[in-house]
């Protein structure tokens, strides 16, 4: 994470400190994320419209074709100002870290990412976006492909990188 600039040694006091926490994934890499439930009680939310997967599916009449693509680290590409950084602050056994990138687990962070999605795919028809993934979809082989390539160009341009 350190390589990647999505965390940056903290050395100076910060009004905030939260805990590490590990998860082993399922190929065996080490995921770590912050514990902010005490953070998460002062943050207010933004309160931006989530979809379900119910309101995506019910608007994709006579589709035939389909892509889903996945924003990679999703919450990752959303930089953090220096303020909001210094409340991502958390402690290792060796050092302390803060976040320059937005963390899972802060209650805020989805509906930010939701919105900037939205505003990338914005005045793309028949592309739906459920925070990190786009749904991309056509009649037809034509119209989904069509669809599907102003999708990855916006994104190019937006510098989202997605799954392979």
């Amino acid at each position: 994470m350190l390589k990647l600039g999505v965390i940056v040694r903290q050395k100076e006091p910060t009004a905030w400190v939260n805990s590490m926490v590990t998860v082993v994934k399922s190929n065996g890499d080490v995921r770590i994320f912050i514990d902010p439930k005490d953070l998460n009680k002062t943050i207010s939310r933004e309160h931006y419209p989530m979809k379900t997967v119910e309101e995506v599916v019910a608007n994709i009449p006579n589709a035939k074709v389909f892509s889903k693509i996945d924003a990679t680290s999703g919450f990752w590409h959303l930089r953090l100002d220096e303020d909001s950084s210094k409340l991502t602050c958390f402690n290792t056994p060796f050092r302390r870290y803060r976040l320059l990138r937005a963390p899972f687990g802060i209650k805020s962070i989805p509906e930010i990412f939701q919105r900037v999605m939205t505003e990338i795919k914005e005045n793309i028809e028949r592309a739906e976006d459920i925070v990190d993934d786009i749904l991309i979809w056509g009649s037809t082989n034509q119209e989904h492909d069509e669809r599907l390539k102003q999708v990855l160009d916006r994104a190019r341009q937006c510098n989202l990188i997605l799954s392979k």
